[in-house]
């Protein structure tokens, strides 16, 4: 009997540490490579080159750095509570949790006669079951293009040079 109990305790305190460990992984945090081959509409500039982002998620923060061939290009920071903040380069933003801790929406507004193309640009992260790959769709409401969707893999590393 005293065996009976030993073996259920171990197993119970397994799957437990299993569960804690596969919620781990499902966290937007880390480092993602884009997967040019399951993705769509990569811009000439970007195809060739390594493009990793750099994501922290924590509370109702989502930041977002951009890395390409190893250099950080841009953070982008935003506030997961569905109300309008100031954006970059005069831009405004909102972002809120459609499912978490799976699913970002942003939505980003850009002026006309900016820096950036004006117009409102709609991005879903998506964070896939295991937490291994990210789906990230970007359509332009205001424009007849098609949806980029790029899709990023976990990697174990930051690229080379950059720090954790």
């Amino acid at each position: 009997m005293r065996k009976l109990a030993t073996v259920c305790l171990a197993a119970a305190i397994l799957v437990g540490a299993s569960a804690c460990r596969s919620h781990a992984v499902e966290s937007f945090n880390g480092w993602w490579r884009l997967d040019e081959s399951a993705s769509t509409g990569v811009p000439p500039m970007m195809k060739g080159h390594d493009t990793v982002v750099h994501l922290t998620q924590s509370g109702n923060r989502f930041t977002i750095e951009f890395l390409f061939d190893g250099q950080s290009l841009n953070t982008s920071d935003f506030i997961l509570d569905g109300q309008m903040h100031a954006g970059q380069l005069g831009a405004t933003q909102e972002a809120r949790w459609i499912d978490e801790p799976l699913e970002i929406e942003i939505n980003i507004h850009r002026p006309a006669g900016g820096p950036m193309p004006g117009g409102n640009e709609h991005l879903i992260w998506q964070l896939e079951k295991g937490g291994q790959a990210i789906r990230r769709t970007s359509t332009h409401p205001d424009a007849k293009t098609p949806p980029q969707v790029y899709v990023y893999r976990r990697i174990a590393a930051p690229p080379a040079g950059r720090g954790a």
